[in-house]
């Protein structure tokens, strides 16, 4: 019989080395954030005292998305998986959530189709070290004083409220965010969380794709000395290869994955991450 339980700091440990059995290269300090962000929305499924899996997901108003799933083999046809999805999905809906979102792995889009996610478009996951060495057009990095309007412009795009997700990561010091203003309005925005030896650069939202494409060279050419993720739209190819072309390299693809109705955000370029959209 599994059990669901909400995830703790003691139980950092085992979600850190099972989400490395998956190649996930994550630390404790991914889910201290994660639990920070959304604290009854991590999950680790038991049975007996065993721990088997975790899952995490994040609600942002009436849009929520669900994040890392991982279980130990030996368990993946027993229902574990499927068990600790619909336990998000509930906690979800009982926070008001109407539709909700993922990133799939390729050969995981038949499990969540079972669950009722229906696939929606894919993204690449782009990984390397840029190659561009000249400054791009100049734009302006953003300062504690430009947080609640890149916030505001953010959630006219979508029609989510990720305050508390920009704030965590604008707020944070050695990230990096780029914006423009033009007649008054911010045009678009790029974000990037960096590490010691690697970033990953996202969110990117505009809603001109040109624009987006000065955004990520400009990102790009400031992160060139570590290696840098990247996920991007596939359809249409233009953006992923500007990506491309700066030296990043295409690893493989998701497929975004919506439960409940859809509405297109074709302002999103870049997401802020495969585990929080």
């Amino acid at each position: 019989m599994f059990r669901t339980e909400k995830m703790t700091p003691k139980d950092f440990p085992f979600a850190v080395q099972l989400a490395n059995t998956m190649d996930w290269n994550m630390a404790e300090s991914d889910f201290e954030f994660m639990t920070k962000l959304e604290p009854d929305g991590c999950f680790v499924l038991f049975q007996a005292e065993e721990p088997l899996g975790i899952a995490t997901c994040i609600s942002y108003g009436k849009m929520g998305w669900f994040g890392n799933l991982a279980v130990e083999e030996e368990h993946r046809k027993e229902g574990a998986g499927t068990t600790l999805v619909k336990h998000a999905i509930e906690y979800l809906i009982g926070k008001g959530v109407e539709i909700v979102g993922l990133y799939a792995y390729r050969h995981l889009v038949r499990f969540y189709e079972k669950i009722g996610f229906k696939p929606y478009d894919d993204f690449v996951v782009l990984n390397g070290r840029p190659l561009l060495s000249k400054p791009q057009k100049t734009l302006r990095e953003a300062s504690k004083k430009d947080i609640q309007s890149l916030i505001d412009f953010d959630r006219r795009c979508l029609g989510w409220d990720r305050k508390q997700l920009l704030e965590s990561i604008l707020l944070e010091k050695g990230n990096v965010c780029y914006f423009s203003i033009e007649k008054g309005e911010i045009k678009g925005f790029i974000a990037a969380k960096v590490y010691e030896k690697m970033a990953e650069i996202g969110p990117l939202v505009c809603r001109d794709e040109d624009f987006a494409v000065e955004l990520a060279k400009t990102m790009l050419c400031r992160l060139r000395s570590l290696d840098v993720y990247v996920y991007a739209p596939e359809k249409g190819k233009a953006f992923p290869n500007t990506l491309l072309d700066a030296g990043v390299k295409a690893d493989f693809l998701v497929t975004r994955m919506f439960l409940g109705p859809v509405v297109a955000q074709s302002c999103v370029y870049l997401p802020e991450s495969l585990e929080r959209g």
